[in-house]
């Protein structure tokens, strides 16, 4: 195709053999005008790149091209590739301004593109994930403009951070946006390949969200090159600095300290939520990182699941599926991490039951007050802790290894039987074999029966 380049204007290539009849319009041997051409095409527009070039050595001037058609040009340029629906405001821009305020336009005006580019590209991936995940249903979510988010969060100011990941992957940030507040998960684009697939788990898998103890999304930003998500506001604090951990031992005033039966309605409702994503949707869902860091609570003391980073779908009529795995050791499960595999290469088969062997973490530190991996440091191993854990329970002493404030609150035997319940199930979710852990289903109705018998 012709190429024409002009200083003020952009003009189509004419050929030097023009029909006599000036209102004649000349086609090509493909049946295609030159203005048909200019159309549909590529044009060539010139950029001065910043450069302050005196005017002595600026030259402009006509040159004939290969096919006989003159072009303008002028030098020294940097050529650039601009679409021809967008000539006519570029013409007008050059037309009345000095050079300098020419490449500000043109920067301005890739700036543009670039974020039209990562908004097709996001929405696609995401679109297709979700089809592929949920079949076409899930909830409605808005889309933001990266303005938005950066005036809601006053440009992400630190000082408004709720959560930072354990990783340093992503912060929560609190916004406020249409006199409502807000939630902005933004990731780190230094960690861009794992934080893009982990930032379009995390639309797709909260877009199917229908639940009161999950994190609601309400829409996310494309503009980026890693999408930012946007969700419900609230107090948030993660379980351990809820119990006092994370060098934070005294929680806020409007937190009361955790009882047995409160520190049991937050297992119930995490069982029942990771139960809802097992057997809640055509391709169950395993989240995959049921940690204590990953539960939120707000300021009415209601526990939510948080960051579907991780999560994974087994696809219909499987019972399993083989995945890389990158979550802390002490948290898989043994039969997915075999001992001679480098931790960071470590691959496994997962179901429902991974999901069964680290909620033992988040009821570990509900009955102990300790983190969990500080047990494990402690005892060196899962076994290890868990022989620790038998024998205080067979000894009927596992109160001297509960938290002081659940041994205050057993003012009867039937607490303390209760209590003791409680850790044998813990140890249950903790059974090296998969098939003889019981289901989230399972959990559920215990803790239920369990909380209920209080």
């Amino acid at each position: 195709m012709e190429e024409g380049v002009v200083r003020n204007k952009i003009q189509p290539v004419v050929s030097p053999k023009t029909s006599e009849n000036p209102g004649e319009i000349k086609r090509n041997s493909r049946g295609f005008s030159s203005w048909d051409r200019r159309r549909s095409g590529w044009f060539l527009a010139t950029r001065m790149a910043g450069e302050r070039w005196p005017a002595s050595k600026l030259q402009i001037g006509t040159k004939l091209d290969q096919n006989g058609g003159r072009k303008w040009e002028i030098w020294p340029v940097v050529k650039i590739k601009i679409k021809i629906e967008h000539s006519v405001f570029l013409i007008n821009q050059f037309a009345v301004r000095p050079l300098p305020q020419m490449c500000s336009i043109i920067r301005k005006f890739k700036d543009r593109t670039d974020k039209r580019t990562l908004m097709l590209r996001n929405g696609a991936t995401v679109l297709k994930e979700l089809i592929a995940s949920s079949h076409g249903k899930y909830n409605p979510y808005r889309i933001f403009s990266a303005k938005e988010l950066e005036i809601a969060t006053n440009n992400y100011d630190g000082r408004e951070v709720i959560k930072k990941c354990i990783f340093h992957i992503y912060k929560l940030y609190k916004g406020f946006w249409q006199e409502r507040l807000i939630s902005v998960l933004k990731f780190d684009e230094s960690y861009s390949d794992s934080a893009y697939r982990y930032s379009i788990n995390n639309i797709v898998y909260a877009a199917q969200m229908d639940h009161k103890h999950i994190l609601k999304l309400i829409g996310c930003c494309l503009e980026t090159p890693i999408p930012i998500l946007v969700f419900e506001y609230g107090e948030y604090r993660t379980l351990p600095e809820r119990i006092g951990l994370c060098g934070n031992p005294q929680p806020r005033p409007q937190f009361e300290p955790l009882r047995l039966k409160h520190r049991l309605k937050i297992a119930m409702d995490i069982a029942h939520t990771l139960a809802y994503l097992h057997v809640g949707f055509p391709r169950p869902i395993v989240f995959r990182q049921v940690i204590p860091s990953r539960i939120l609570f707000n300021e009415e003391n209601v526990a939510k699941l948080f960051d579907f980073s991780l999560s994974i779908s087994i696809p219909e009529g499987e019972t399993h599926i083989t995945d890389c795995l990158m979550q802390p050791r002490g948290y898989c499960a043994p039969e997915y991490v075999p001992e001679y595999v480098p931790e960071y290469m470590r691959t496994g088969v997962f179901n429902e039951k991974y999901d069964v062997y680290t909620f033992s973490a988040v009821l570990l530190e509900l009955l102990t007050g300790q983190g969990s991996m500080d047990l494990l440091h402690t005892h060196g191993s899962v076994r290890h802790l868990i022989e620790h854990l038998n024998n205080y329970l067979q000894n009927n002493r596992f109160t001297e290894i509960a938290d002081p404030i659940i041994v205050q609150d057993l003012s009867c035997t039937e607490k303390e039987h209760q209590l003791q319940a409680c850790a044998r199930l813990t140890l249950e979710c903790l059974n090296e074999s998969a098939v003889d852990r019981p289901t989230m289903v399972d959990v559920t109705k215990r803790l239920r029966q369990i909380y209920c018998s209080l």
